[in-house]
């Protein structure tokens, strides 16, 4: 009786267990373009929003490519069309935005691992430089989260992690 309780145990534990084979992210699922939703950044215990609470941007990714551009949502539009000094520094630290070709390797338990080679960017911080990610699919949504990566707001290497949804 006992071996058939613990058959039984086993058997109920590998149907509830994620296997890769359930939860595996392929290339295919992660072209088109997607819609920032979230955006943070963890340096050791400390978590930030670099572009604050509201995000907005998006994420184009080609079958070779993928182009960024994120803003903060809350930034206020310039007095004029000639912007001073300090406004564009604030129009600076208010965004990121980069493009590289990329490829894509193993899968791991976060998702299949992105690099892409920084060919062009809004930061000289990050331009030729690599971006690491990780990146799952669930539905029509994507997280990407880094082993950790130069925030171009901050110069701070930070874990970044970003969901999107795929844009209409």
């Amino acid at each position: 009786m006992m071996k058939i309780v613990a058959a039984a145990a086993i058997s109920f534990a590998a149907m509830v267990a994620p296997s890769y084979s359930q939860q595996a992210t392929t290339k295919d699922q992660i072209v088109g373009s997607w819609k920032v939703l979230s955006l943070k950044a963890t340096t050791g215990a400390n978590v930030g929003y670099p572009l604050g609470d509201k995000v907005a941007g998006y994420v184009t990714i080609t079958a070779d490519r993928i182009w960024l551009l994120f803003v903060d949502a809350t930034r206020k539009a310039p007095a004029t069309a000639s912007l001073t000094e300090p406004e564009s520094i604030a129009a600076m630290k208010s965004h990121v935005s980069w493009t590289g070709k990329y490829v894509t390797g193993e899968q791991t338990p976060d998702g299949i691992r992105l690099t892409s080679r920084v060919d062009a960017a809004s930061s000289e911080a990050i331009n030729n430089t690599e971006r690491v990610y990780f990146i799952r699919a669930n539905g029509n949504r994507l997280m990407f989260k880094s082993p950790g990566v130069i925030v171009p707001m901050t110069g701070a290497t930070s874990v970044v992690e970003f969901e999107m949804v795929k844009a209409d």
